[in-house]
């Protein structure tokens, strides 16, 4: 739980400014989660460094960070979450101050700090049958651009990556509410077996499975649209949503401590499922 806090307080900070898609505060954002990646995985995140076409004249440059666990398995996992957000908020602000630092604590640092954790325990020696593919996307709130092209790094290095059979996403995990204990999950029908087979009530939650269709909103699109079999986990949208009150001091860190023990379980499950 200290990881989550260590990683929220610090990528919504108001020194990172929002952490805006192409700004110096998201690579700063990105350096920041590459050294907290070293320390717990003792490995060294890799860069796709892409171009984000926004407008005819407007272009950013967008990087995302990702690391291959090869258990020399013919099928790959890419487990993911974004990490930029709106900077000072602008038209994507749900605030009358869209002009100040809106810092994302739930969006999406929060799924940042689980995929960390989540990373940790993924790369330790443990008969696997697929491998993991990490990845820390960049420029999501501006289109999804981040996944895009890493889709496309995927193609150019897919006999490195091998075949991949499933997607797991983070996107806003710190919310969890107390008085009603729930994670929300958008999945394709083939995980739903895996899903139903694990009881979540040891873990004092409830999930609940939502519309499959909003895959097609997140960082799993580009892939859901290849048929490729995608999940993600969320606790929902609240009130400071894209607002400049989504800060670290409202993230449940027990809540998240609850999904981390969980998707311990059910990740590697998923490997059995997946096509």
């Amino acid at each position: 739980m200290q990881l989550f806090k260590k990683v929220i307080y610090t990528l919504a900070n108001d020194s990172m400014k929002g952490r805006a898609s192409g700004s110096p505060e998201a690579i700063k954002s990105l350096k920041f989660i590459n050294k907290q990646f070293q320390l717990l995985t003792h490995k060294k995140l890799n860069q796709q460094i892409f171009v984000a076409q926004l407008n005819d004249s407007t272009q950013i440059q967008g990087v995302n960070g990702y690391y291959f666990i090869n258990n020399k398995a013919k099928k790959t996992i890419i487990v993911g979450a974004h990490y930029d957000h709106i900077g000072l908020g602008g038209p994507l602000s749900m605030s009358k101050k869209s002009d100040v630092v809106h810092n994302g604590a739930d969006d999406n640092a929060s799924g940042v700090a689980l995929l960390l954790g989540m990373s940790e325990f993924l790369i330790k020696p443990q008969k696997e049958t697929v491998n993991y593919l990490i990845v820390f996307y960049a420029a999501h709130e501006i289109g999804l651009f981040g996944s895009e092209a890493f889709a496309k790094l995927i193609e150019q290095k897919k006999h490195q990556f091998k075949s991949i059979s499933g997607v797991v996403n983070f996107d806003m995990v710190g919310r969890m509410a107390d008085d009603q204990k729930k994670i929300k999950c958008m999945t394709s029908p083939i995980f739903n077996s895996i899903l139903k087979e694990i009881d979540t009530q040891p873990f004092g939650f409830s999930l609940n499975i939502t519309d499959e269709d909003k895959l097609s909103q997140l960082d799993t699109k580009v892939f859901y649209n290849k048929n490729v079999p995608c999940i993600n986990f969320t606790t929902g949208i609240h009130n400071d949503y894209h607002a400049t009150t989504d800060d670290p001091d409202y993230i449940n860190y027990n809540g998240m401590l609850t999904i981390y023990n969980y998707l311990s379980v059910l990740v590697p499950k998923l490997g059995n499922t997946a096509n």
